[in-house]
């Protein structure tokens, strides 16, 4: 059976980029739904109403993006790395055991 092994620091590190990734993925968005908001009231044409319709769509489609995102980052900080660290040091103390 091939050896497998996680390395902690890296999945640390990816989960520590993603968060920043997502958060700033927000902002942008954040400053993009402002920035809609303010044109709001001058759109008043069919094609307007379209692109409202659109816009706020990708805006909903963004949130849950970053939920899902926010998912997977939480799941590599709150359980890949600290169950493999625990499952890691089990299994070193039953190896100890037969020596």
């Amino acid at each position: 059976m091939a050896k497998q092994e996680i390395n902690t620091d890296r999945v640390t590190s990816a989960a520590t980029k993603l968060n920043t990734a997502n958060s700033n993925i927000n902002t942008a968005f954040g400053t993009l739904q402002n920035k809609a908001k303010q044109l709001d009231s001058d759109w008043n044409s069919a094609a307007g109403g379209i692109a409202q319709t659109t816009m706020y769509q990708l805006f909903k489609n963004s949130e849950a993006r970053s939920a899902v995102l926010q998912n997977y980052i939480n799941l590599l900080e709150q359980l890949v790395n600290p169950l493999y660290i625990e499952t890691e040091a089990v299994n070193t103390k039953l190896a100890d055991k037969f020596k």
